[in-house]
């Protein structure tokens, strides 16, 4: 019975054998990397409020690239893996932008048409966390980061003392009738600003 048993096993198992050329001077075998795409761009009249829960997807890509007279607010919630995002297109009723992920990658670019103030929350614990800012509105970025965590900035301005609580500034805040104000959060990731 045991010979019978071992014998429908092993006959039932199927095996996947690749021969490779011996005469080949490379090989690369990768795994095709499936990306959940969320995609926005052209005109939308009506659409007031984008509330995306990515919390089991691994690579997202969110594209913002149209016209959006009537969005309001925009909140994505993930976990892990990374998150691509170009925020390009038009904005005139944007208040309220929230990225929240445990440990994701973050690349986000924000340099749209902006026609009003937005507060943005981006928290990524443990992940990494890029923004591409936008040069023709105020920005005061408010960083919050733990002893782990770092911070690298390319065309802002400190302002203040603070070691774990850092604010940053550029040439337009405070001159530009247009305020981004951007709360970000990392633990033991990093913060690019740029």
């Amino acid at each position: 019975m045991r010979y019978l048993f071992l014998f429908l096993l092993f006959s039932t198992t199927s095996v996947f054998a690749l021969r490779i050329d011996p005469s080949t001077s490379s090989f690369e075998q990768r795994e095709k990397k499936y990306i959940d795409t969320f995609d926005f761009s052209g005109s939308y009249e009506k659409l007031e409020n984008i509330d995306i829960d990515a919390r089991r997807k691994k690579r997202v890509e969110l594209l913002l690239t149209g016209e959006y007279p009537a969005l309001e607010s925009i909140n994505y919630e993930g976990s892990f893996g990374s998150l691509s995002g170009k925020l390009l297109g038009s904005f005139p009723e944007l208040s309220k932008v929230v990225f929240a992920c445990s440990s994701a990658t973050m690349d986000l670019d924000l340099s749209g048409e902006w026609k009003q103030d937005c507060e943005i929350n981006i928290a990524s614990p443990k992940g990494e966390i890029v923004l591409t800012l936008p040069k023709n509105v105020g920005i005061i970025v408010h960083a919050k980061r733990q002893p782990l965590g770092t911070i690298l900035v390319e065309g802002l301005q400190k302002k203040g003392m603070g070691w774990m609580n850092k604010t940053y500034i550029n040439s337009e805040y405070g001159e530009n009738p247009i305020t981004l104000t951007l709360n970000l959060v990392v633990t033991e990731g990093k913060i690019v600003l740029r």
